[in-house]
């Protein structure tokens, strides 16, 4: 039970930390563009309820 859950931190973890390498590398202006973007795209469909 425990090794398992162990297991499952360590995936988790992972892949923030591959999120977080990946938004690293690319750069604050692509965060920025990409933040920007899902900012419209979610006001745009918040507009379409």
């Amino acid at each position: 039970m425990v090794r398992s859950e162990n297991r499952t931190y360590r995936v988790m973890w992972f892949l923030a930390g591959a999120v977080a390498m990946a938004m690293y590398l690319q750069g604050p202006h692509a965060i920025a563009r990409n933040a920007y973007d899902a900012a419209e795209g979610a006001s745009l469909w918040f507009g379409s309820l």
